[in-house]
């Protein structure tokens, strides 16, 4: 069955109420049964849709609160799209942070059992630390050379187009090639990587995107904390 035009689907529904552990995402309070799916732009106003983005799970009371101010006569401050989605990504956060295992990537030239690889072969390691619950991973990577964005992997796996499955305390041990140019470069060759896993539930969890630059005289890598 099909969902009713102006509402969420029954799998948004869901994920939502998986997500936040069927809590108001406004005052914070288990509900059990007494929670619903509201809209965060409300139905009929400019900008308002029935996507994933536009829902938020509250309880009666925090639903028949967002739509009370007048703005004829403004007392307090009323509840804006903005922070309703920021308060309902902190309680999906919550209840949602303990599915994410500790994960270990890095950008190496080394190879096991092998000579190093030599550009534009670089190297990419992914491990599941965790010693439960399988999740899954988007691999975005962007190649700099003395700043300037140069392109993405040639793979689609190191573009954040497919997703790598990862299972507890498992490791991939793959590569990827560079454009060509950086071979006979000499200027300061960079590699940020973005991370996000998405857990059982399907929700995506963003690390913070980290670097590695390139050491020509020793064919390595070292960590830049703070990327283009």
């Amino acid at each position: 069955m099909g969902k009713k035009d102006g509402e969420f689907s029954e799998e948004d529904k869901i994920k939502c109420l998986l997500w936040c552990n069927r809590h108001c995402c406004l005052c914070g309070k288990a509900c059990g049964t007494n929670i619903e799916i509201a809209h965060i732009i409300q139905k009929g106003k400019e900008g308002s849709t029935s996507n994933i983005d536009n829902a938020i799970p509250l309880c009666f009371d925090c639903h028949s609160e967002i739509g009370k101010y007048n703005a004829e006569h403004p007392k307090g401050n009323k509840y804006r799209p903005k922070e309703l989605k920021a308060r309902r990504e902190q309680i999906y956060e919550e209840y949602t942070r303990h599915l994410v295992p500790p994960i270990n990537y890095t950008i190496t030239q080394e190879q096991f059992n092998n000579p190093k690889r030599t550009l534009p072969n670089i190297g990419f390691n992914i491990h599941h630390l965790g010693d439960a619950l399988p999740v899954k991973a988007l691999v975005n990577i962007a190649i700099f050379l003395d700043g300037k964005y140069i392109g993405k992997p040639e793979a689609g796996l190191y573009a954040g187009e497919h997703l790598w499955n990862l299972n507890p305390r498992f490791a991939i041990f793959g590569h990827f090639y560079a454009p060509k140019v950086v071979v006979n470069g000499t200027g300061k060759l960079e590699v940020k990587v973005e991370i996000t896993v998405i857990d059982q539930y399907e929700r995506e969890h963003r690390l913070l995107p980290i670097g590695y630059v390139y050491i020509r005289e020793d064919n390595s890598w070292y960590l830049e904390p703070c990327p283009p």
